[in-house]
């Protein structure tokens, strides 16, 4: 806990040093408009990285519990609960360790949508709350969840209980059968959730990265007001509130945490750096500098999609790794990553090849020379490879056997003298010891099988995981350096005077030093 802290806070010390840098290098050298970068970069990156108590977000459509929600985290009555859509703004209660943010629903108007659309981004956790009876079908749910997951925001889907009908004249059985088929029933919303989620946002991971917490707010709440600590405690509030601080604390949310500010400060170096190109460029008219933004809108859309494209190159191998790593045959991963690397510069190929087209359409004033071949490299020798740590199969298997063997029975003279029927009865009792080991024998080997194959696929997951990371920084890397050279050639061939040209190279090389620096810290927080 202590360390997770030390690092937010070390986080949040660099990359306000570098925004700091960034405004003393706006106001020497860009002074007209270094006013409106103090105002951008303090409302959107130094605001942001107040640390001390982060903000979690109640979302979801209304009438699901959100304000019972809320009231039962804090233990008292501070949203008002109601029947129809009451928020339609940003609210935030201290919960202690953290804010809690109320919203407007995800049906809720236009305008107050855009309210939580514009807050979302400023919170790092999202509790979507979907309630046991209603629209926890419906597909916007589904499509909010999954711009969650596109903006990589951690969340929790809460299914709120609104509890089992009893009839008090049922006797116990009927209200015992009752209970034990709404439960069930709440086990097959749970897991339709999933279901539905993996088919809209199309990650087939899912299951494995998100969960959904069963609670009764309602319950909670109830326990609260009449001083019922059992209510509270078997209605699963309590487990969300441990869940919340756990996902504080931990690795992810700190990527969470810092994503937006850098973000922000990102787009401010994008602003400054067209300023720079307009001033090499010589013109600065309107038309010029919207085609040298297109241009940087051009490259980001190629970043993002070779993103996509790296990720599914890398995870289309994870069953052939996954048999790879069961036969116990490691060394195969490099041939693994080759062949990745190889498919991945082939999907970069054809992405430079519609830059260089969309580049001489949009400058066709200008002879820019744009070599197309990808200029994308990988050492890959000694890099990789690792000692498995599945057990021995057949050593097991042999164990096994030489252990639970049954013990051959014993032939002798005396054998001669018993009945047949002693004779037949003992064979029976041979053949069904027999078949009752075999049987035990083919249920250990399933199980180890299910076992190892398990074993494997996390081991394959964590390093086609490695190869993802490496592979986009490699990417991302090369079309920097293609876009680099694109609006060099952009800025010598259109220049007003050497003078200019000088004095904008040094600040691109500022901002080149800006980015290289906040590439660290994502670095760090991948």
């Amino acid at each position: 806990m202590e360390n997770t802290v030390e690092r937010k806070k070390d986080l949040a010390s660099r990359i306000k040093e570098i925004a700091e840098q960034f405004l003393q290098f706006t106001e020497t050298e860009f002074i007209d408009v270094s006013p409106y970068f103090a105002d951008k970069v303090n409302e959107t990156v130094m605001k942001l990285l107040d640390i001390e108590k982060p903000k979690v977000m109640v979302y979801g459509i209304y009438n699901s519990g959100k304000s019972t929600l809320i009231n039962a985290l804090c233990k008292e009555e501070v949203a008002e609960m109601a029947d129809r859509p009451m928020t339609d703004k940003i609210a935030e209660y201290d919960r202690g360790d953290y804010f809690l943010v109320d919203s407007p629903g995800v049906d809720a108007p236009i305008a107050h949508e855009k309210v939580t659309k514009d807050y979302i981004n400023k919170c790092h956790i999202i509790l979507f709350v979907l309630s046991s009876k209603g629209m926890f079908e419906d597909k916007k749910n589904y499509e909010k969840l999954a711009e969650l997951i596109t903006k990589d925001i951690p969340f929790v889907i809460v299914l709120n209980d609104r509890g089992c009908p009893v009839d008090k004249k049922w006797n116990e059985e009927k209200k015992k059968r009752a209970r034990f088929e709404h439960d069930q029933e709440l086990k097959i919303i749970q897991y339709k959730i999933i279901q539905n989620l993996t088919k809209v946002s199309g990650d087939q991971r899912i299951v494995d990265r998100y969960e959904v917490v069963i609670l009764n707010a309602k319950k909670a709440l109830m326990g609260i007001q009449k001083n019922k600590p059992q209510l509270y405690e078997t209605s699963g509030v309590e487990f969300l509130d441990k869940r919340i601080s756990q996902m504080l604390n931990n690795s992810e949310s700190i990527s969470a945490l810092f994503k937006q500010p850098l973000a922000n400060l990102k787009e401010c170096l994008n602003e400054t750096e067209k300023i720079i190109t307009q001033t090499m460029s010589g013109n600065t008219s309107e038309d010029f500098g919207m085609r040298l933004h297109t241009l940087e809108l051009k490259k980001e859309n190629i970043r993002e999609k070779m993103k996509i494209l790296t990720l599914h190159s890398v995870r289309s191998y994870l069953e052939e790794l996954t048999k790879s790593y069961m036969r116990e045959d490691a060394d195969i991963f490099e041939t693994t990553a080759i062949q990745i690397f190889n498919d991945i510069v082939d999907k970069y190929s054809i992405e430079l090849i519609g830059l260089k087209a969309f580049v001489k359409d949009k400058f066709k004033n200008l002879k820019i020379n744009i070599d197309s071949e990808p200029n994308l490299s990988f050492d890959f020798s000694g890099k990789y490879g690792r000692e498995l740590p599945v057990e021995e199969w057949h050593s097991r298997e042999d164990k096994m056997e030489t252990d639970t063997l049954p013990p051959k029975r014993r032939s002798g003279l005396f054998d001669w003298f018993k009945s047949r029927r002693k004779r037949e009865k003992e064979r029976r009792e041979q053949l069904e010891m027999e078949a009752e080991f075999r049987n035990a024998q083919e249920r250990y080997k399933m199980q180890e099988f299910m076992r190892r194959k398990q074993e494997a696929r996390q081991l394959a997951s964590s390093d086609l995981d490695t190869l993802y990371r490496e592979f986009n920084a490699v990417v991302n890397s090369g079309l920097d350096k293609k876009y680099n050279d694109i609006i060099s050639q952009i800025q010598q061939i259109d220049r007003l005077n050497r003078q200019i040209i000088e004095d904008g190279k040094r600040q691109m090389q500022r901002i080149r030093e800006c980015r290289k620096e906040i590439l660290a810290i994502e670095n760090c927080l991948s």
